[in-house]
């Protein structure tokens, strides 16, 4: 992994950086967005309340923390209501497709030109019980075999224009996938807790995981065993897979004329980006203030809807 000292967050910072982000996370897990009219309950919803909820306040946390380190900070969410689906052959030869991730967490520390790149794909469950994690499902079952094995596959959507991904090859491959785990009964006053699992041994129960906002600021700093290094140099199939993520879901432009103009609203033109995607709606802003609630965008394309994704960016200042 490429260090640059002179620009990654010190210890200290990083313990800061997690106790901010993980008070800022706890409140959206609790109360959701602004957007939302209850508070959440499924895995989908808990991710828009990350995404759309605790980005403005978890950047209005660090800012101040980074700008005395010597760091400018750029931090984005994206709430995507669709996640990319991918296909591939498991250990016994049966055709598999599941969910690629429900969340992205990427994390850019450097200069433009030289920048090390962590990355995490996130898969969001709740807990069947309190401290008990449950991966019988189906589905849940094909998911934790992609992440703990990482068979070759494809993207289903055309769009992504990447087909026989070998993530096994570089280092770090079991870092790639992580499973977030919503316990909704550790703690008295509803309020849940959001803990990141390895994929190896399954998840089982709920000890001393990180909990999200911690594992961020790892990122952030970082450190090994969180996330996996997808700096876009190395031009691995990891690399260039989160490369593809980050280059669809920035680039969908939603059209609306009658509110839009011909131009449309392309996602990620400004420092701190929100969208909410139903079956039939989007709602973004690029105001640091947080979405407004009267920006009913109706995309017309059928386009991809990218994926949810925390972008955090630090750059040494000038």
């Amino acid at each position: 992994m490429t260090f640059m000292s002179n620009v990654s967050p010190s210890r200290t910072l990083i313990d800061k950086l997690a106790f901010e982000a993980d008070l800022a996370i706890d409140a959206a897990l609790r109360a959701g967005s602004p957007t939302m009219i209850r508070s959440p309950r499924t895995e989908i919803e808990f991710v828009a309340a990350v995404t759309l909820g605790s980005v403005h306040d978890i950047a209005t946390a660090w800012r101040p923390l980074c700008r005395a380190a010597g760091l400018r900070l750029t931090l984005t969410g994206v709430f995507c209501h669709a996640a990319p689906r991918v296909r591939f052959l498991d250990g016994n030869g049966r055709q598999r497709q599941c969910e690629l991730a429900d969340l992205l967490i990427v994390a850019d520390v450097g200069s433009p030109k030289s920048f090390v790149r962590q990355a995490v794909l996130v898969q969001a469950k709740m807990a069947r019980a309190m401290q008990r994690v449950s991966l019988a499902g189906p589905s849940s079952r094909v998911q934790l075999d992609l992440y703990q094995n990482w068979h070759v596959f494809d993207f289903s959507d055309p769009v992504y224009g990447l087909s026989q991904l070998n993530l096994m090859t570089g280092a770090g491959a079991i870092y790639s996938g992580t499973i977030g785990v919503l316990d909704r009964h550790l703690h008295l006053k509803a309020q849940p807790v959001w803990t990141q699992h390895r994929v190896k041994p399954t998840p089982a129960t709920v000890s001393n995981e990180p909990r999200l906002g911690t594992f961020m600021a790892e990122m952030a700093g970082n450190a090994i065993g969180f996330g996996r290094e997808a700096s876009p140099s190395l031009q691995t199939d990891w690399s260039k897979t989160i490369e593809r993520l980050l280059d669809v879901t920035y680039k969908q432009i939603f059209h609306n004329k009658a509110v839009l103009g011909p131009g449309g609203m392309r996602r990620g033109a400004h420092e701190i980006v929100y969208l909410m995607r139903s079956l039939d709606s989007a709602v973004s802003s690029a105001s640091s203030g947080g979405p407004p609630y009267d920006y009913e965008i109706q995309p017309d394309d059928s386009r991809p809807g990218g994926i949810s994704l925390v972008h955090i960016v630090l750059r040494p200042f000038d």
